[in-house]
């Protein structure tokens, strides 16, 4: 045990110092939830009935931020695939495999470094809401919201790593990952109500952890419970999902990473 904590701390701050050379992938990760946020949100702003309908008194704005700090947070764990794929293709995975490091490790230390990552970015997008005149009934909401983008993005990371692992081509990574990041997000209450879908939508949506997430943050932020779905589902959906994604994930890794890519 501790040796797999030993070297799961190994990796996760050798991805920390990955991220942190890289500022130019940080720019453009946080330019499109940014667009996002600043641009649909007032162009939708004419929808307001729609959401008043459910009973959301706020702005449209104030809707649809959280589901732009969970698609930051998307974004921001897909990347831990991206840096799986170049491990594979220029040789550290190679040297890693060979070390007395376990394999999972590699796979924990990853999703760990970006889904500290991911709650940093978010909080950056969370000051932009909050620039732009979103506001926060409970500002004290906003650590434990970073806590919600954290164990959410430990499973998102989950998804790409696996995928980053058997991927034969970045071609196959990026294909199945565009397949699975925006029709998840899209397929969410992230830009309209739940109980506006179509109940064939609505309830696909229900299959989704996205889905969870984007409700939880939006009950954080707002105080505004939508779809009958409690804040107590939602964090056991979330933690369910992040458990089966770290098992997955470390198990997928272990088999699968050391194949030719």
């Amino acid at each position: 045990m501790n040796s797999l904590m030993y070297d799961t701390y190994t990796i996760f701050w050798r991805e920390l110092k990955r991220y942190k050379k890289s500022r130019s992938g940080v720019l453009i990760r946080l330019i499109q939830p940014a667009i996002w946020i600043i641009v649909i949100g007032n162009t939708f702003s004419g929808t307001q009935p729609l959401i008043q309908s459910v009973g959301f008194e706020g702005q449209y704005i104030e809707f649809m931020a959280p589901g732009v700090i969970i698609l930051t947070a998307i974004f921001t764990s897909i990347f831990g695939g991206v840096n799986t794929l170049w491990d594979r293709r220029y040789g550290f995975m190679n040297k890693a495999l060979t070390s007395p490091i376990s394999r999972s490790s590699i796979a924990l230390g990853k999703m760990s470094a970006i889904s500290l990552i991911s709650a940093l970015q978010a909080s950056l997008i969370v000051g932009i809401a909050l620039a732009i005149g979103v506001t926060f009934p409970n500002p004290f909401m906003i650590a434990p919201i970073m806590a919600i983008v954290i164990l959410f993005s430990m499973g998102f990371s989950g998804i790409s790593v696996i995928v980053a692992a058997t991927a034969k081509s970045q071609e196959t990574f990026w294909g199945v990952i565009n397949f699975l990041g925006m029709p998840l997000f899209m397929l969410s209450p992230a830009l309209f109500p739940l109980e506006l879908l179509p109940d064939w939508l609505a309830t696909i949506a229900k299959l989704n952890p996205v889905t969870y997430t984007v409700l939880l943050v939006r009950e954080m932020m707002t105080g505004v419970s939508e779809g009958g779905i409690s804040a107590l589902l939602s964090i056991g959906v979330i933690a369910v999902f992040v458990l089966v994604m770290i098992g997955l994930a470390s198990y997928v890794f272990t088999r699968e990473v050391n194949k030719p890519f």
